[in-house]
């Protein structure tokens, strides 16, 4: 298990890519772990996914992406729900596990694992949970020697961290460049890509046919809270979302969880446990809503009706000008 950290814009994406290719040119089946919420390479932003490599990388679309494994995170960065971010780390390394359990050739494969670029505080400390929750071998630290030196002091001895220069021709880019990247890799999933097209279909659905939720409750102040409950406990809770208005232009994810008991109330952390722990069968984006006749337009791969009915909003909006 090799995982590669370091600051933003250092090379972090292109090296996982190189090491994958060469790793299957040797014969193995290895598995991406995209933890980079915010330029995700394997599904849209916004989610952490794990995919099998079983071909190199085409220089311009990168790996085939099918079938991967995405959970739903909301957003761009992990520091807006740090403990949903561990806790999502921690079910694709046990899925990782389980599958290395009954599938020699992914386990002999191994898995290479990509991290935002988010290395102080919370963020470095997310980075020592992952080391740990996928048992890592390898770590490569890229460009930054006072990271390097870090987690050689917190990981295990036996864990290998070597330091490596910034990849060559990388270029630092802007946060307009970025929000571009994304809302490109957005219209990706719905329009396709160079020579390859799809065609989304628009259709209205019922705000009862659907259930919608955030993750994560507001932050309130501690004196608020009910005795014995702490902030990092509304972190993981599901809150009910009212379609409205502001709901337009939002990417929602469709879960594979299905209804909990006391969910639709806003129950606490188990309510939502298994909607959380669920991986996302596909996205939509919401194109209007009509208040008055109680229905939303949405854009999505397929046709009516949705697979699923349980809904996870994104802070990430998209506008579809095609």
């Amino acid at each position: 298990q090799v995982m590669v950290v370091g600051p933003t814009d250092v090379g972090k994406s292109t090296l996982c890519r190189l090491l994958l290719s060469w790793a299957v040119r040797v014969g193995r089946r290895p598995t991406l772990v995209e933890l980079d919420v915010g330029q995700s390479g394997v599904s849209v932003p916004g989610t952490v996914s794990a995919l099998c490599i079983e071909r190199p990388a085409d220089i311009e679309e990168g790996f085939s992406v099918q079938a991967p494994l995405v959970y739903h995170f909301g957003s761009t960065t992990p520091g807006t729900n740090i403990k949903l971010y561990n806790k999502l780390t921690s079910c694709l390394a046990e899925v990782f596990s389980q599958r290395c359990e009954v599938n020699r050739r992914a386990s002999v494969g191994g898995c290479v694992i990509n991290t935002c670029g988010w290395v102080k505080g919370a963020g470095y400390q997310a980075l020592v949970h992952c080391a740990s929750a996928f048992e890592v071998d390898v770590v490569l630290v890229l460009d930054q020697e006072r990271l390097y030196n870090e987690l050689k002091r917190d990981l295990p001895h036996f864990v290998k961290v070597v330091l490596l220069p910034k990849s060559g021709g990388v270029v630092e880019r802007s946060k307009e460049c970025r929000r571009e990247a994304r809302d490109e890799k957005i219209r990706e999933y719905f329009y396709g890509f160079r020579g390859v097209s799809f065609f989304p279909h628009a259709f209205d659905v019922r705000f009862s046919d659907v259930r919608i939720y955030k993750i994560g409750a507001p932050s309130i102040p501690d004196s608020c809270l009910p005795l014995g409950m702490s902030q990092d406990d509304t972190q993981l809770k599901l809150v009910p979302v009212t379609p409205g208005r502001d709901l337009a232009h939002h990417v929602l994810s469709v879960s594979c969880g299905g209804e909990e008991g006391g969910a639709e109330a806003g129950g606490g952390k188990a309510a939502g446990g298994g909607i959380l722990d669920s991986p996302v069968c596909g996205f939509i984006v919401v194109t209007a809503v009509d208040t008055q006749n109680q229905v939303m337009t949405v854009l999505s791969p397929a046709p009516r009706p949705l697979p699923r009915h349980v809904l996870l909003i994104m802070d990430i909006r998209f506008i579809d000008l095609k």
